[in-house]
This record gives structure tokens, sequence and C-alpha cells, in this order.
């Protein structure tokens, strides 16, 4: 009987590929040739439970590829969750979230933990701000761990992160805070796509060439707090620059002014295919979609918070929201739009926003199956009277399978309440579903944290839209998803 280092090549890799990643170490220690074809699978995915308060792990796993640069060869996903049950506890709570986010005490990293080398290397990378990476490296920074992994990987294809990677600034003083910044001492991922993009002196940092999908979280807060990382839109900027980016889920601030002007020439974003972004301005995301050619999926989340952003003021602009989408109408397949407002720093009261025009231009993306929307943006009706003739379906993409609506929070203004949603959507329903979206397999509902739906049990409201419909339908809760998992 063959022994499993004597099987032929292919059928040895196919085996191997199958062993859990505690076998398949044990395997790669069993002799010389089952090492060569273990190690580029071991190193192949990285796929860690993160800790602020303790680096150390990273760090570890940062040093033997450093050391050994082959292994960072062999990378081709980092993903990165957030492992800190408080952390996890943050994405149940409804606002306020840097009040409640703990603060780390990492340990303070020494030569004794091997990063010396790692040290020089950071000396002689010439960067700007290498000596604050050396402070923050030496103080235990996750982000500044992260950073020194990422610049010794060439091939890596997926980057994603969850929220601890990204965490603002924490503030000592509650509601007490100063707004976000592009530029601060918090932001080291940010600094190292744009010094692989634009900087083109030799500072021995990975470039990034084969990097296709990268994905972190926006603040939890619609507050973004003091310095969250990729808070710069050059951040985005460089991500969008990336020679094979396919998929970028993500956000920016609003750069100073708009149009605005690319740091370097502007990218081709032809191989782009997904795209999610939150807090730009709707003329920055259209400066961003007339560049791409194959779009299929996108999300856009509007965001209002006074103070944080000149650019984004208290009015959502539907019409132009919907000429921005005129460069990918022939290729875009799954669409979500939101809005949210918010307190911030020292306020107590809601902002009043408002919206202008409407999302009936969608009639014209027949390629769209899927849809995600709230009902005040289906319902744009949110400082007069309510509307006898505004429907449901006159914003629906005409070929649409599946549609998504949730229940977010309206302004005081909105002239529906939840009794006339739910009639809007039986009339579309029963009335105009065969014809206005002949193709309409599904509704679901999506009922946001706090929901007053899931507050009062109002679910058998929902089930009577359906009575005498085959349309299949389902009620979605925020509450039960676990997004720390889907990093």
């Amino acid at each position: 009987m063959a022994t499993l280092p004597g099987c032929p090549t292919e059928l040895l890799d196919s085996i191997l590929r199958q062993v859990s990643i505690s076998d398949l170490t044990a395997v790669s220690l069993a002799s010389k040739k089952l090492y060569e074809f273990a190690t580029p699978l071991l190193y192949s995915q990285i796929d860690f439970s993160i800790h602020r308060d303790n680096p150390r792990p990273l760090l570890r796993l940062s040093r033997s590829i450093f050391n050994k640069p082959k292994l960072g060869a062999f990378v081709k996903s980092v993903h990165l969750r957030d492992g800190e049950p408080k952390i996890q506890d943050l994405h149940k709570g409804s606002w306020r979230h840097q009040d409640d986010t703990p603060k780390p005490c990492p340990p303070q990293l020494t030569d004794e933990d091997g990063i010396s080398d790692l040290v020089a290397f950071i000396a002689s990378s010439g960067l700007s701000y290498a000596d604050l990476w050396i402070e923050k490296l030496r103080s235990g920074d996750l982000n500044a761990v992260v950073a020194q992994l990422l610049s010794n990987l060439p091939n890596l294809a997926s980057f994603r992160v969850g929220y601890a990677v990204v965490l603002p600034y924490l503030e000592t003083t509650k509601f007490e805070r100063v707004p976000p910044k592009t530029a601060g001492e918090n932001q080291f991922l940010g600094k190292i796509f744009q010094s692989a993009v634009f900087d083109p002196s030799n500072h021995g940092l990975s470039r990034f060439e084969h990097l296709k999908d990268i994905s972190f979280p926006g603040p939890m807060d619609t507050d973004p707090g003091r310095n969250p990382d990729f808070c710069n839109p050059r951040d985005m900027m460089a991500l969008l620059s990336l020679p094979s980016i396919r998929s970028i889920k993500g956000w920016c601030l609003n750069p100073g002014s708009l149009p605005f002007t690319w740091p370097a020439t502007p990218p081709d974003l032809t191989h782009l295919t997904s795209l999610s972004l939150s807090f730009v301005h709707v003329d920055f995301l259209a400066q961003v979609l007339e560049r791409t050619r194959a779009l299929k999926c996108l999300s856009w989340e509007w965001k209002y918070v006074p103070q944080v952003d000149p650019l984004n003021t208290d009015t959502i602009d539907l019409n132009r929201f919907v000429e921005a989408l005129k460069p990918v109408q022939d290729t875009l397949e799954d669409l979500t739009i939101s809005a949210t407002s918010n307190v911030a720093w020292d306020h107590y009261d809601f902002p009043a926003i408002h919206v202008q025009g409407s999302l009936n231009g969608l009639g014209g993306f027949v390629n769209i199956k899927q849809f995600k929307v709230p009902f005040g943006l289906l319902l744009p009706d949110w400082e007069i009277d309510e509307n006898p003739a505004r429907r449901l379906e006159d914003s629906m993409p005409p070929n649409v399978e599946v549609v998504t609506v949730t229940d977010g929070t309206m302004p005081e203004a909105y002239a529906y309440n939840e009794h006339d949603e739910m009639n809007k959507l039986r009339s579309w329903i029963v009335d105009t579903s065969s014809t206005r979206t002949p193709r309409l397999v599904e509704i679901c509902f999506y009922l946001v944290r706090g929901s007053n739906w899931i507050e009062y049990e109002q679910y058998d409201r929902f089930e009577q839209v359906f009575e005498g419909s085959k349309l299949k339908h389902r009620i979605i809760k925020q509450d039960d998803e676990e997004p720390w998992e889907n990093v």
C-alpha cells in the first residue's frame, strides 16, 4: 500500500486540502515532502479571532513571515474577526457604541517579543509615519501589528476585518468629542495602502497588486468618532486604484470639495463588480461609478450627522442618486440604498432631514434582480400630506426578483404610518405586481434593531398583506444577525 508521501502529486494535494488546520500542522512535521505540500496550504488562508488586549499571536505570525518571506508569498487571504465578547455585544446595542466600547490594555512589546527586526525594517522604510508606527508597535497597538503583517504579503487577494481593527480613538470623556480628521494617529492601515499605491519609492511594503477583495465595517455609530482607520477619502481612492480590485466594502469621509481630484492617474475600474460605500456624498459616488464598466452589486448608505462633514447636508436627493447610477445601468443586478441621521458630539436631538425627488427613475434599470430599500425612500413624502397617487411599484426596477423593504426610522414629518405602508404593499401585490414586476418571487421585510414591529410583535399584519398571494415572503431581524461571524 502506498504511503501518503508516495502518492502522486495531484492526489496528495487534493487530500491535504481536505485536512483541518490542526491536522495539517501535524502532517507538515512528518516528512520534508509533506512539509513542502502542507506549508502553502497552512499559510494560504489566515483566519484570526483578534483581541486588542493580546496582539502577540498575530505578532508571532507576522514575525514568522518577516523572517521567512517565502511564507508571506503563500498568503492569499487575511480575515481578522472580532473575538472579544464585549465587541460582539456592541452589535446588539442601538446607539452610542463608543461609550460602551471597552478600552484595550495591550502589553508593551519589547525585544523579547522579537520586534527588533520589525522595528529596523520600519525605520529603514523612509515612510513619513515610520516613527509613529514604531511607537504604536511597541505599545502593542493592534493596527500597528496588522499593518506590519500586511506589509509582507505580496500575493494577498482578500483582506477582511471586523470592527476592532477600525475602532476610532476612544475619548476619555463622554459627550465631549471632536470631529474625526482625515489624518490621525490611528490610521495605519489606510497609510499602508496609500503608500503602496501612491508612493513610488522603494519603501519595501507590498504593492498589493493581486488584492481583489477588501472589506472593513463602518462605524457602528453614525457619529464615527475621532480618527477611525480608513476614514480618509484618499484611503478609499487608494483601494479603488489597486490594479486587481474586484470588490470593496467600506466607508470614508468626504474630501474637502467635490468633484475631487484623484491623487494619481484616475483608475481603470473595469474589473470592479461589487461596491459598498457609506457616508460618502452622492457626487463622490458618481465620480467612482463613472469609471466602472462591469459593476453588478452596489450598496450606498447616505448618512447625515451635524458637524461631521460639511458636504453631507440634511437633504438626500433621490433624483441625483438615480442619475449617478446611469453608468452602471446596463450591468447592475443588486442594489441597496439606505439613509440614516443621528445625534453627534454633545447633541441630544435628532436632526431634521429632508428628501428631494424619487426613485421612479429605477424603472429604466432592467437588469436589477435584487433591491433593498427603506419604506421611507419608496414613499418620499416627508414634509407634505400623504400622496394617494404614490405607489411602491413606481420605484421598483421592472425585472426585480427579490425585494427587501426595511422599516428604518423616518422623520416626524414622514406622511405615512405602519398601517399606510402595509396598505401600499398590499396594493402593489394584489393590483400590479403581475404586470409591473412580473418576475417578482419574494418580498422580505427587514426589521431594524428597536423596531416597533418587534416590540409590539405585529407580525400578523405583515402576513395578512400576502393573503391570496403565492409570493414568498419572510421577516428578517437585524437582532438575529451576527456580523462578527461574516468577516
